[in-house]
């Protein structure tokens, strides 16, 4: 059951499955990864939840100008090449900064590269390869990952993103519980 962190930031009840690799990860509250997954240079909001076996803040390598994609042409220092034919590094191949909104759902087997932004309130659906920023609220699928739709109106989205529901106390949270079955119950306490 073993896992790897390094240099990660967790928030109040998080919770960290089995086989799963967490580097520069800031984690907010309330959010969960599951097993066997990757997490890379990825700032996460509350209330997230992260399926088994995706992979979040990939590493880059050169696809136009260089001849070869193969690391030891660019870097002298990758752990994937025993030998490198570099004295310095001339392409920056870490994981560009992954940032995901808070109440996010990534379903398993999910692939997203560094660099992408996932908004508050978004679903993205299992397999999916997401290769562009997804909008709040938007559900996306495939590969690469298109919206199929949005969860709510404009109107229902800009009162969730006013709301900021995911900051409130917990103690308001539970008492507000039932109403977060309903759009037009949350609506009610909000507005």
């Amino acid at each position: 059951m073993s896992r790897h962190i390094d240099d990660v930031h967790l928030g109040e009840n998080v919770a960290i499955y089995s086989r799963t690799i967490l580097t520069q990860v800031c984690m907010g509250n309330y959010s969960y990864v599951g097993c066997d997954a990757c997490l890379r240079n990825v700032d996460m909001g509350n209330f997230c939840s992260i399926g088994s076996h995706v992979r979040i803040g990939l590493a880059r390598h050169p696809s136009s100008i260089f001849v070869s994609t193969y690391p030891a042409f660019y870097s002298h220092d990758n752990d994937g090449c025993p030998l490198s034919f570099r004295e310095d590094k001339i392409f920056v191949d870490t994981e560009p900064k992954t940032t995901i909104g808070s109440d996010v759902w990534v379903g398993s087997n999910v692939i997203i590269p560094g660099g992408i932004r996932i908004g508050t309130g978004a679903i993205v659906a299992a397999g999916s390869v997401v290769v562009q920023d997804v909008p709040s609220y938007a559900i996306v699928g495939g590969n690469p990952a298109k919206v199929i739709r949005y969860r709510f109106s404009d109107e229902q989205i800009k009162l969730l993103l006013e709301s900021e529901w995911w900051n409130w106390s917990i103690d308001k949270i539970k008492r507000n519980a039932d109403e977060f079955s309903d759009i037009d119950k949350f609506k009610a306490i909000v507005t």
